[in-house]
């Protein structure tokens, strides 16, 4: 596995609820990381949301990270987008 800190960019399928944001917000301060960006907007079904959140960070943590995503009850998906190339230049959100 790769060392140091490189840019991550991590995709969430949430369900619409009220302290969802703060719950997961929440999960990333306690592994003492600084997000970079966070978007947050409902999808076409009101019941999901999608997060979408960049960081700095070593593999073993993000994978960690990952995995504690994956076992919280609000969380319907995780998508892991630091290595496809789509990105490298920018992410648009469009609502």
């Amino acid at each position: 596995m790769e060392t140091g800190n490189k840019k991550r960019w991590v995709s969430l399928y949430v369900e619409n609820d009220v302290g969802v944001l703060a719950k997961i917000s929440g999960l990333f301060s306690g592994k003492s990381y600084n997000l970079s960006s966070l978007t947050v907007g409902e999808t076409e079904d009101p019941t999901v949301s999608r997060m979408t959140i960049s960081l700095y960070g070593d593999d073993k943590t993000f994978e960690q990270i990952k995995k504690q995503l994956n076992r919280s009850v609000e969380v319907i998906k995780v998508l892991d987008f630091t290595d496809l190339a789509i990105h490298k230049k920018e992410i648009l959100f469009i609502k």
